[in-house]
């Protein structure tokens, strides 16, 4: 009998047991990330409207998006998409669904290029945090990661000017996305101007 609740608790566990054994220096993109990732795809699938079956496919994806970054950091999408096909293929789930997960992986891939519903939940939850109160702090979290792991200094200036002009860039793909979680993104662009005046 199939069992979508078996499937996400059996990918849970492996992915969890995998991403805890990642380098410190990945403070942003680490379990906490991909558990906030799996819980924003699930908020946005409950509100798209989508199947049961469509939304294990999604969740499944999302623990997988950032799977890779246990093998590479720059290239971790396709990485993921190894680890994902793997794993799934020896727990027998549905290659036609496999397929769909590994679709879902490659488009996070920046810039994302979503093709389909599934594809654009998955997008906008890995960007759910633009929405978040604690944007500001979480965007450091990265500049961090990234200056240790490129052994680069990433001078806060330039930081500042990039991440306002991601946040006037990006846009959501899901309807609950542009009604919902924009709303919120500008909120946060117009709070991050003005502490962007100040970035120093």
């Amino acid at each position: 009998m199939y069992d979508s609740k078996n499937y996400i608790s059996k990918v849970e566990e492996f992915v969890t047991d995998l991403l805890c054994d990642l380098p410190e220096n990945l403070c942003y993109h680490n379990l906490k990330h991909t558990k906030e990732v799996v819980e924003a795809c699930k908020e946005i699938a409950k509100n798209s409207a989508l199947s049961t079956s469509d939304t294990e496919i999604v969740i499944i994806a999302a623990w997988f998006h950032d799977a890779g970054h246990a093998v590479t950091y720059f290239g971790h999408e396709k990485a993921g998409t190894k680890i994902a096909k793997e794993f799934l293929s020896q727990i027998n789930y549905p290659d036609s669904k496999i397929k769909k997960v590994i679709n879902c992986i490659l488009a996070t891939h920046y810039p994302p290029q979503p093709t389909n519903e599934l594809e654009r939940i998955l997008c906008d939850a890995d960007m759910y945090h633009l929405s978040l109160d604690d944007y500001e702090s979480r965007s450091f979290s990265l500049l961090k990661e990234l200056e240790t792991v490129t052994s680069t200094k990433i001078p806060k200036q330039y930081w500042c000017d990039k991440n306002l002009e991601f946040l006037k860039d990006h846009c959501y793909f899901t309807t609950y996305g542009k009604k919902v979680l924009q709303f919120l993104k500008e909120k946060n662009l117009k709070k991050y101007f003005w502490s962007h005046c100040n970035c120093k």
